[in-house]
């Protein structure tokens, strides 16, 4: 069973093991929050400890370690979850990233009656939105309904984008310390900054290791780690999105593609196009579709859009 981009738990203290994480720290794969509705529970974020009561938000993020204290038999809260390839686009899209450092330094906040009404509006939106989603997969038997599909998935994707702005609001007073990234925050943010600038000229992961002082090895391992993908997935990435584009929307050869991306030529070019996308350059110019799995597809999102964020900053 595919796993669900958005998910939306509501816990209560009489589960056990929640989160499989009361004998023992796990790695959390999703990244997200929780809103403590009633009780209280005590945890440690990549050992950091907090105290969580009513009113209590705390926002956690993927491959951190959570490890559950203690709660009380009267817990009640509001899980919420959503894998990278849901969230990252969106943080492309805030123009300032003080309140994510914020929230990085000090993940947990006490929120008023008021914000926690306002959050519970859009969880209820989302789960209406859900189960909109649940009954049209059911009834699709066919590629026709497809559209609908999609358009469900993009009212889940701004539904939680709004979510992740009433979130931020709630760590606007913090006054952000850059210090508080880990050291492989850093790196991931670096290179992912690097690759935007750098991608149609530096193909290699090693010239992206060397520009932070580490081995290439140990360069993607933090990559992949805190990003789900590897340093030649995000380069690969990169340069289809660039590649796809001018194909579409340019006079330019195939050759002057090949060229401005700065291939060794043009057959080296096109068998690495259709290594990734099962078409040649010429198919894909014509207007062939190609098959790709949607979480590639989400992936080639996020990248098109951190381009995106590049350009528009000159």
């Amino acid at each position: 069973m595919k796993e669900e981009k958005v998910t939306i738990k509501e816990l209560t203290g009489g589960e056990v093991n929640i989160l499989n994480a009361e004998k023992e720290a796990v790695k959390l794969t999703k990244t997200g929050l929780f809103i403590c509705t009633d009780g209280n529970v005590d945890l440690t974020i990549d050992e950091a400890e907090y105290h969580l009561q009513k009113n209590s938000l705390i926002v956690y993020f993927s491959y951190s370690a959570l490890h559950i204290l203690h709660h009380s038999d009267n817990l009640r809260g509001i899980l919420i979850g959503a894998n990278l390839e849901m969230i990252q686009p969106m943080l492309y899209n805030i123009s300032n990233f003080n309140a994510l450092f914020a929230i990085k330094q000090d993940p947990h906040q006490v929120i008023t009656d008021e914000q926690y009404t306002s959050f519970q509006q859009y969880i209820n939106l989302l789960k209406f939105v859900f189960k909109k989603e649940r009954d049209e997969r059911g009834k699709l038997k066919n590629e026709t309904k497809r559209p609908i599909i999609e358009i469900i998935n993009k009212q889940t994707e701004l539904l939680s984008y709004a979510l992740m702005l009433e979130v931020l609001q709630c760590y606007t007073h913090i006054t952000a310390d850059k210090e508080a990234l880990t050291r492989k925050d850093e790196v991931l943010q670096k290179f992912v900054s690097q690759l935007y600038r750098n991608y149609r000229a530096q193909h290699e992961v090693g010239y992206y290791a060397e520009q932070q002082f580490l081995t290439t090895r140990y360069f993607s391992t933090i990559v992949k780690e805190r990003s789900g993908k590897s340093p030649s997935q995000w380069i690969a990435t990169a340069l289809l999105v660039d590649a796809r584009n001018l194909l579409k929307n340019s006079n330019m050869t195939i050759k002057e593609v090949s060229d401005t991306l700065c291939f060794p030529n043009q057959s080296y070019f096109g068998k690495w196009f259709k290594n990734l996308t099962k078409l040649s350059p010429l198919e894909f110019r014509k207007g062939k579709i190609e098959q790709q799995e949607e979480d590639d597809e989400k992936f080639t999102d996020i990248v098109q859009r951190g381009i995106n964020h590049i350009l528009n900053m000159g």
